[in-house]
């Protein structure tokens, strides 16, 4: 089962097919764009105030390629990126995403590791080099706070522009029997634990104890103890990162220990 949202789930969905997987699709997170509409009030309004004034930040950080995607839409509808803002992004996923829209890679990114510490531990975002700077990061509503948290205590100036929302997908009874019928997923990918705790209001009260046995694929330790928390039950892989080809090492990896595990019962 792939349960990145719907515009990122199809590049996984196809290497694990092209392993010869079946893989079902279901959004555990539905993504959606916030953008100034004339019937927002002007609290609402206010929260696109940052386009206004974009010329005077130093930096630009998108957390994500759904950053990229609807950052820069908001960006280039009003114009163009100016030419002194440095860009950075947190994966290489975003980095390509970043050049798709704007023909721009970006000044700064990890090249192994794709987090905040690995961002943060980039040169150019070192102390001496970032008081009094002024610094967007491009995200959705909410999120992990660590990253501009570091970023003040360097001595710079942090400002957050959420441009989508994460919401809960809506399925009808069809959907989910398709997904936890009779052709159950035998393992799942997933890479939030938000995502996880989707999963179970997905899956509803019917199909829920079966969810909970089903082996995971995770991208942190964390999640191994949030999932635990949630009363999965069976064997959960933790992938080396977030990216899809990750995700597929991880799927591999198990499918590899329940053929040993046959071998051994033969």
């Amino acid at each position: 089962l792939v349960t990145r949202p719907a515009r990122q789930a199809t590049g996984l969905a196809n290497m694990l097919i092209a392993l010869g997987a079946r893989a079902k699709r279901l959004p555990a997170i539905e993504i959606k764009a916030l953008a100034p509409s004339s019937d927002d009030n002007a609290a609402q309004l206010n929260r696109f105030e940052w386009l206004k004034r974009l010329s005077k930040f130093d930096f630009a950080i998108f957390i994500s390629p759904n950053a990229v995607q609807y950052g820069a839409a908001l960006i280039l509808a009003q114009g163009r990126i100016p030419d002194k803002l440095k860009l950075a992004t947190i994966g290489k996923a975003s980095a390509e995403q970043l050049f798709q829209c704007t023909g721009r890679t970006p000044d700064i990114y990890p090249a192994d590791e794709f987090n905040s510490e690995a961002l943060l531990a980039q040169p150019p975002l070192q102390q001496a080099l970032l008081m009094d700077k002024n610094i967007l990061i491009v995200r959705g509503m909410g999120g992990r706070e660590y990253l501009a948290e570091e970023l003040r205590k360097r001595g710079a100036n942090v400002e957050y522009a959420e441009v989508y929302q994460r919401c809960l997908p809506r399925i009808d009874e069809k959907q989910r029997t398709e997904i936890w019928g009779s052709d159950a997923p035998q393992i799942i990918t997933i890479t939030s634990a938000e995502g996880l705790n989707n999963l179970l209001q997905l899956a509803e009260l019917h199909y829920q104890p079966l969810l909970l046995r089903t082996p995971l694929v995770v991208v942190t330790q964390k999640m191994i103890s949030i999932a635990r928390e949630l009363g999965f039950s069976n064997d959960i892989i933790v992938a080396d990162k977030a990216s899809n080809q990750a995700l597929v090492d991880g799927v591999l990896q198990w499918s590899k220990k329940q053929r040993l595990k046959q071998q051994n019962v033969l």
